[in-house]
């Protein structure tokens, strides 16, 4: 019995351990949670390249811009995330756009083959997420620290690559139906099996990420509508505000969302506790 009680405690205090004093929060791993974030993933590629080739910045100033502001972003949520959750959003867009950046300077600078760049940046992304943690044993979603910011960002490089290489297979157009429906697959396989694993939660991010890259290019490029970046901007963006304004409609009150305390919990008084002063004489 007493061993059982040192390894709860021992879990309790892994799960509450703050980190730099931030918030720990998660958010709800809804259907429409998902269509936002494949929607944002879209928006960070048209973005990426925009920065890049539209700014005409280059790969790795472009890179180095985009950091900067997602680690103010970051930053932002860390610190408000119980407010609002506009950081959060707008971290994951453009973090996305820098994962882009990277995922074409692994291919473009560095040679690699993108085959061989999805599978690293794949593998990469799980392990990273195993080192995340949820809020409670029983959460859906890990917690929004460094942890998850760098696995996510991991995970849009993946995306990158991943994405690119079902379109160059398959086709724009193709490659974004068959990623579309590989990720219902995801959510629907993990939401009936395992809700609550994080591997799990990351295979889906995986996939939106990888699913958002020939949407983001299918508006923007000649082999899909050919808009262009500045129009393909505005599309992708309005479809993220559409799946955000779905998402604040849906979205269930945060369970995991107070701040994370070290102070003991309050415990009920006991049976021999001082009677209230009515019942005394």
């Amino acid at each position: 019995m007493n061993s059982e009680r040192t390894l709860a405690a021992a879990a309790s205090a892994r799960v509450a351990t703050p980190d730099l004093g931030f918030e720990a929060r998660a958010l709800d791993p809804s259907p429409a949670f998902w269509f936002a974030m494949f929607a944002a993933s879209a928006l960070g590629t048209v973005l990426g390249d925009f920065w890049a080739e539209g700014l005409r910045l280059g790969l790795v100033l472009s890179f180095g811009s985009l950091v900067v502001i997602s680690a103010l972003l970051i930053f932002g949520d860390m610190r408000m995330g119980r407010k609002t959750e506009a950081f959060y959003w707008l971290a994951i867009v453009v973090l996305r756009a820098g994962a882009t950046n990277v995922g074409d300077g692994l291919i473009h600078i560095l040679g690699l083959t993108l085959a061989i760049a999805s599978l690293v940046t794949g593998v990469a992304t799980l392990a990273a997420g195993y080192f995340t943690i949820p809020p409670s044993a029983a959460a859906p979603s890990p917690r929004i620290d460094l942890r998850y910011w760098g696995a996510m960002f991991l995970g849009g490089v993946f995306g990158t690559v991943a994405g690119d290489l079902a379109a160059h297979s398959l086709g724009m157009f193709p490659a974004l139906l068959a990623l579309g429906v590989a990720l219902i697959v995801v959510i629907v396989t993990r939401s009936l099996i395992a809700p609550t694993a994080m591997v799990g939660y990351w295979c889906i991010v995986l996939a939106e990420r990888a699913a958002g890259t020939p949407a983001g290019d299918w508006f923007a490029s000649r082999r899909g509508l050919g808009l262009g970046l500045p129009i393909a901007l505005a599309c992708t963006g309005a479809v993220l505000l559409m799946a955000l304004w779905v998402y604040g409609r849906t979205k269930r009150p945060a369970r995991e969302g107070r701040r994370v305390s070290n102070s003991p919990p309050k415990t009920p008084p006991s049976a021999s506790a001082s009677p209230p002063p009515c019942w005394r004489r």
